[in-house]
């Protein structure tokens, strides 16, 4: 059974130098200066900028809208989060290495686009991303929203029998069925630096119940895009269970949508949640520029 009716706390907090307003009732939240005011992602002095990370731990996925940025003031702005992370697969700009720009072109007809599945960025890592950093500079009029999943609210309503098998757990992650020689898409998506089929055999398991650092709250560590198997289970039998649990995960009750528009900035954090693209959009062009923060071994969640 999935609990769809609890409530989540994803009420607003009072900070001293920004202003949040929730986005759903379960994750998600819009960042604007004191009164609700614009602000300027690129003049965040240290004091709001400890607070917008404290509202990441607090809402998940934060939101900035009307940001004028350029490569250097996206670059700057990220790497106040964190050293930068390491992009497989995909090529950044010569000019800015870090930077990976998510394009999608008008004339494509294919209904995909990348990223286009429920995953939590490059889980398969030995230190996923702790963040990723998303910025709108060409949006579609409409179409192309962004969905986010919370995970916390996932482990939090499994049974407590089923988090005790849990526990322990490990889940083998691998790139495999993204960006391995035989991934169905490799021919659809145009428009993008992918290298398929490099290291895309190289597997990893992570906890399935995974401790956040900050929050020290327990979130499932599972996602249908990167995640391949249970450690130590049968093919069928993890394909069972992990099933069931992408289901839970993906439960719209714990999900928030956001609407980009031209200036948009998403930070999310992918120790907690997982994210989907929308491609609903056909005719229209929408690029995006993202970067990564690095983040840190996984660390499973004490037993329950």
């Amino acid at each position: 059974m999935i609990f769809a009716t609890d409530a989540a706390n994803n009420e607003a907090r009072s900070y001293d130098h920004i202003e949040v307003r929730p986005l759903a009732g379960a994750l998600g939240a819009e960042v604007f200066g004191p009164g609700g005011t614009h602000l300027d992602v690129t003049r965040l002095g240290d004091d709001a900028l400890a607070e917008v990370r404290q509202a990441s731990v607090d809402h998940l996925v934060v939101f900035f809208r009307d940001q004028e940025l350029d490569l250097d003031s996206f670059s700057s702005f990220a790497s106040g989060w964190g050293p930068y992370g390491d992009d497989p697969f995909v090529d950044g700009l010569e000019s800015h290495p870090h930077v990976v720009k998510v394009v999608k072109e008008a004339d494509e007809k294919v209904p995909l686009v990348f990223g286009g599945a429920w995953h939590s960025d490059w889980s398969f890592q030995a230190e996923p991303p702790a963040f990723t950093i998303l910025y709108g500079h060409d949006v579609p009029d409409h179409g192309g929203d962004t969905l986010w999943a919370n995970l916390y609210l996932a482990a939090q309503h499994l049974s407590p029998g089923l988090r005790a098998t849990l526990a322990g757990l490990r889940a083998v992650h691998s790139p495999q069925k993204a960006y391995g020689a035989q991934a169905t898409h490799n021919e659809l998506v145009e428009n993008m630096a992918i290298r398929y089929g490099e290291d895309a055999h190289l597997r990893r398991a992570q906890p399935i119940l995974r401790r956040h650092p900050d929050s020290g709250r327990t979130a499932l560590f599972v996602n249908w895009g990167y995640t391949e198997s249970i450690e130590g289970w049968w093919p069928d039998e993890s394909r069972a269970l992990l099933d069931h649990l992408f289901e839970v995960s993906q439960h719209p009750a714990y999900t928030c949508r956001f609407r980009w528009e031209p200036g948009s900035i998403a930070v999310w954090d992918n120790r907690c949640t997982l994210h989907n693209p929308i491609a609903d959009y056909a005719g229209q062009r929408r690029e995006m520029w993202r970067i990564t923060v690095r983040g840190e071994e996984p660390i499973p969640a004490a037993h329950p």
